[in-house]
């Protein structure tokens, strides 16, 4: 049997086809910040921004338009933190969806009360995310210490909190982008 090529295809169902392949990622991202500046699509043979690259997609299908416009509303409701709105839409439209769709919402729906705690809190745990990701990184790049005194030492440099006999030591980055130790006296400097 011949597995089916790009050659198989017919001219608009073509089109449609290399449209998919090369412009995915475009119908994840929120519709607010594509960007105006113009490039080459070499789906569609001309320059266009890629607000214009979206709009030439959507007509191909109304199921992927109709997902498209709930996921750019849920999106909006989402960042701009407004639980009311985000699960009133994911409630109204849980009966048409099909099944990926539905076992999202559904799940939406079972984790309810920390999602919208998420969105009313003002707590987040990126600041810790980041420091663990900093430690892994020091780890990774520092092949070992003899000492574990002088690995909690180059974290604490790194994260700016490493006091040494009344003066504050910063870790920053040079100008070639390695990072420096700048010794500062009772003020804080940036580097």
């Amino acid at each position: 049997m011949i597995e089916p090529t790009v050659a198989h295809f017919e001219t608009d169902t073509y089109l449609v086809y290399i449209a998919f392949q090369k412009h995915t990622s475009l119908l994840h991202k929120d519709s607010r910040n594509l960007s105006l500046k113009t490039f080459y699509s070499r789906a569609f043979r001309q320059t266009l921004p890629l607000r214009e690259v979206v709009k030439k997609i959507l007509p191909f299908s109304e199921e992927l338009r109709y997902y498209y416009d709930l996921y750019q509303l849920l999106l909006f409701h989402f960042q701009e933190k407004q639980a009311s709105h985000f699960f009133d839409l994911i409630e109204e439209h849980l009966d048409t969806m099909n099944k990926e769709c539905h076992t999202v919402f559904k799940s939406f729906l079972r984790y309810k009360d920390y999602i919208i705690n998420a969105l009313e809190l003002p707590y987040s745990n990126a600041k810790l995310e980041a420091t663990n990701k900093l430690i892994k990184d020091i780890k990774r790049q520092a092949f070992g210490f003899r000492k574990f005194k002088n690995f909690k030492t180059k974290i604490l440099i790194a994260l700016n909190t490493k006091r040494v006999r009344g003066v504050t030591l910063l870790g920053c980055l040079s100008k070639t982008g390695k990072r420096q130790i700048e010794r500062t006296g009772t003020t804080l400097s940036r580097c």
